[in-house]
């Protein structure tokens, strides 16, 4: 009774459950009928759970677009069977598809009268789809999907229709028996996939097998097994019409017996490796084809070999590309021990043309876009001496036409070959000695608009190195490289090690390098206008990646500036940069940024830049980044601060910290302050008053000036204001400047006593320096004086200038009191020397006036004679 009443309710309970899965599923297929414009259905959704959890869904539908009459898909039904109780012992940890099938498949592929398929215009659709906005890239490892199994999928008796609609085709063409089987995919398992189909025909006639190491995380498969049959051939004819326009397929025969099991030849894979069979493309016919000749391709090879030996044996090897072709035959043995054997190995390129392939294949001439034509020329063979045996590889791209835009061109005849050759290493069995030679004479790297290499110069790269270890974990080691362009040359050893299966593979460097010397002024081109803004680096590039490098350059030339004895230490963790030691000779004096470190691909990370400076001639350093002369003298000081960003503009908006320092017998070239300030003053002064004036466009910075910038919001502020001090004036500045170099200072020359007896020829003296307030303003290199305020200054200048008139015509010591008295004011003075002083003044000033009538009546008198003398002339008596 309890059992019956409980099958009861689990009944009904599943009635409610498929009645909610249902309504669902109904809901998922009107959004999907709206993302792909045609009608999408599901009949039901129904759950089983007695025989174990199992989900079927009949009656999908992926209906007709606007102007179709047929559904593009449907499926009859989708069964899924699951291990309910491990996936809810487990929380979801685990989960197990016991079997996945579907039936009842059936495609319609239709051309419509507009000559485009129903596949055309549904992608079509989906193109036209609202993009989301590009989110910034993510450093995210592959998902790991190693909790999940599926012990069987299979797609059943599936079946494709093909109609043409326009006319032009049969009207009905068909793969019948359509079938698709992977059984075991599961993380650490091999997998295996079987596809099977009638092509065209009746019985079956393809056959597809993949097989793959065993899996990792990821279910990312590596193949290494690929198996293909089709007999009898396939005419391709009557699918041309379904094939896009823009391939311009007419007809040919498809036919293959073909297998390649790989082995140790590719990552993860293990054994021995065999390529045999053969697989036909024969009468290929494309629309626009030179003369309408057919392309015929075929390949024709029984190959083995062990890639943990190093061992090759070619019984045949021919592919076939119309009129191309590539021959092989003969062995090797041994290349990865110490004695390697070659025997009659060749392989061997003819009329390798891509513009004469394209002639018969017209869609190659769109992918090549006039890049490359001409001949490559492709040899392997044996070489050395018998005690000594090796590899050659050549390959001679001298006869062919490079034009890639932007980057590089090279003429018919101008020299490019690869030379490289593979030994045995003497070190021990498994690795393998190689050496490449790589001349790039013939190139012109000037259209990529960075590097000044023209034709004939002088471009090659030489390596030296052993390979060892399995697939899955390889070391290169060069013990030598050397890399020479023009007359300069870069030379070292370096090493790669890659480790680990994907998605975890990690790739380690160790690296050393030196260079005599690096011009950059003559191998460069110079960047004219704003440089275009890249793309930032994807943190992915950088996943695994980790290393060290060492770097020493005796002279390095640029900007029209030497630096010397450069030393560089840095280590690298995926795309953390840390510079462990910097340190350079340069604009005579020493460089060194030990510890500045960024972020290569996050530039909303900080960078962080620390650089110590010692005896920097300014003037040097500045022509670095300017042509303006601004200043002059040399430089000891820190700079620290971090930035974000990858944007010349935005590092400046963000950069923030302190550059602190002194200069010593500094000169500031873009303006005489002193001059500026006492010009304004002179020029107000009364007539009678004004003396010489300053001269000059620039201002000494005293024997030692130090001071701090403290960098934020795009501008470097004083953290206290700059004094200089000189014979003429003290000059006290504040503010600060933009890292562009506008300047946004607010300052006050104190002239001194000196300096306004100078301005006034002697005719005033002050006791004190006279304080004058000022602004300064725009480019450092052509600052301008901006609110120059001499008013109270001229009133104590005037004012002095009384003093000392009377003081020269008082004299002695009443006249400095007097003196005293004016140009101090009565604040200033003492009201007993006004007293003591007054009679002498009094007395003084009379006998002045007398004397000064005197002289007047005197002058007058010369005159009248001089004038009564003129007339007797004049009247002759």
């Amino acid at each position: 009774m309890i059992a019956g009443v409980l099958i009861v309710a689990v009944a009904i309970g599943l009635f409610v459950l498929d009645g909610i899965l249902t309504s669902q599923a109904h809901a998922q297929a009107a959004k999907l009928s709206t993302q792909l414009g045609r009608p999408v259905t599901i009949d039901s959704v129904a759950t089983k759970l007695f025989s174990g959890l199992a989900v079927r869904v009949k009656g999908i539908s992926v209906g007709a677009g606007p102007g179709e009459k047929l559904p593009l898909a449907q499926i009859e039904q989708i069964e899924v069977r699951a291990a309910l109780l491990k996936a809810l012992r487990t929380k979801g940890e685990e989960i197990e598809v016991n079997s996945a099938e579907l039936q009842g498949l059936t495609v319609n592929v239709i051309k419509l009268a507009d000559g485009k398929t129903n596949l055309e215009h549904l992608q079509e659709k989906l193109a036209e789809e609202p993009k989301k906005p590009a989110e910034p890239p993510k450093d995210d490892k592959p998902a790991d999907l190693s909790r999940i199994q599926v012990d069987h999928f299979a797609i059943l008796e599936g079946h494709v229709s093909f109609l043409d609609e326009t006319g032009g085709a049969e009207k009905k063409l068909e793969i019948k028996h359509l079938s698709v089987v992977v059984n075991d995919l599961k993380a650490g398992k091999p997998l295996e996939v079987v596809v099977k189909a009638a092509v065209l025909a009746t019985k079956e006639n393809f056959e597809l097998k993949l097989h793959a190491a065993p899996l990792p995380a990821s279910l990312i498969p590596t193949p290494d097994t690929v198996v293909i049959k089709i007999s009898p051939a396939i005419d391709l004819a009557p699918l041309a019409p379904f094939v896009p326009a823009s391939v311009g397929l007419e007809g040919g025969h498809l036919d293959a017996d073909f297998s390649a099991q790989l082995g140790a030849a590719v990552p993860g894979g293990e054994g021995k490796t065999s390529v045999k069979g053969a697989v036909h493309a024969l009468g290929l016919k494309f629309a626009g084809a030179e003369g309408g000749k057919a392309l015929d391709v075929s390949l024709e090879t029984d190959l083995d070999g062990d890639a943990a030996k190093g061992d090759v044996d070619i019984k045949q090897l021919k592919l076939d590309l119309g009129p191309a072709g590539i021959t092989g035959s003969g062995k090797a043995m041994g290349l990865k021990g110490k004695t390697p054997s070659v025997q009659g190995l060749q392989i061997v390129s003819h009329d390798l043309d891509p513009e004469k392939l394209a002639a018969l294949y017209p869609p190659l001439r769109k992918q090549l876009k006039g890049q490359i034509s001409g001949p490559i020329g492709l040899t392997l063979h044996g070489a050395g001496s018998q005690a000594k045996q090796a590899l050659e590889l050549r390959v001679d791209l001298t006869p062919v036409r490079l034009a890639i835009a932007e980057t590089m061109t090279k003429a018919a005849g101008a020299k490019m070959v690869l030379l490289a050759h593979a030994k045995g290493a003497a070190a021990a069995d498994g690795e393998l000695a190689f050496d490449v030679d790589l001349d790039l004479a013939g190139v012109d790297l000037r259209p990529g608009k960075s590097v000044n290499k023209s034709p004939g110069e002088v471009l090659s790269i030489l390596l030296e190195g052993v390979k060892s270890g399995s697939a899955t974990d390889t070391k290169v080691a060069l013990s030598s490289f050397a890399i020479k362009i023009l007359d300069q040359a870069i030379t070292g050893s370096a090493s790669v090690e890659l480790a680990g299966k994907q998605p975890h593979t990690t790739t380690k460097f160790e690296a050393s390098a030196h260079s005599a010397l690096l011009d950059l002024d003559k191998l460069l081109i110079p960047t004219k206008g704003p440089k275009p803004k890249s793309k930032p680096l994807d943190p992915k590039t950088f996943a695994g990646l980790s290393g060290h490098a060492g770097v020493k350059i005796d002279k390095l030339r640029t900007e029209k500036q030497d630096l010397t004895n450069i030393v560089a230490d840095i280590t690298l963790q995926e795309d953390d940069l840390q510079i462990k030691t910097a340190t350079l000779q340069a604009f005579a004096g020493k460089v060194d940024a030990s510890g500045t470190h960024l972020k290569l691909a996050h530039p909303d990370q900080p960078l962080h830049v620390q650089v110590k400076l010692a005896d920097i001639e300014l003037a040097q350093g500045l022509a670095m980044v300017s042509d303006k002369k601004v200043m002059g003298g040399k430089f000891n000081g820190d700079v620290n601060f971090d930035a974000k960003g990858d944007d010349p503009a935005i590092l400046k908006k963000t950069a923030a910290g302190l550059i602190q320092g002194k200069i010593l017998d500094g000169t500031f070239f873009g303006k005489d302050l002193i001059a500026s300030v006492s010009g304004p003053l002179a020029s107000k002064l009364p007539f009678g008053l004004a003396g010489k004036t300053g001269q000059g466009g620039s201002t000494s910075l005293g024997k030692e000036l130090p001071f701090g910038l403290q960098l934020a919001n795009g501008e470097a502020l004083l953290k206290a204001p700059i004094k200089i001090n000189s014979p003429e004036a003290a000059v006290s500045l504040g503010g600060g400047l933009t890292l562009e170099g506008i300047l946004k200072l607010a300052g006050q020359a104190d002239l001194s006593p000196q300096t306004i007896s100078t301005l006034t020829g002697g005719k005033a003296k002050v006791d004190a320096p006279l304080p004058i307030k000022f602004k300064l303003g725009g480019p450092a290199w052509k600052p301008e004086l901006t609110d120059v305020d001499v008013g109270d200054a001229l009133k104590v200048i005037v004012r002095g200038a009384a003093a000392g008139a009377i003081g020269r015509v008082l004299g002695g010591a009443a006249g400095e009191k007097a003196s005293a008295i004016i140009a101090g004011g009565a604040d200033k003075a003492k009201a007993e020397a006004q007293k003591a002083a007054q009679a002498q003044i009094d007395a003084q000033r009379s006998k002045a006036e007398a004397a000064a009538k005197a002289q007047a009546d005197e002058q007058k008198k010369k005159l009248e004679d001089e004038a009564k003398n003129r007339l007797k002339g004049l009247f002759g008596k």
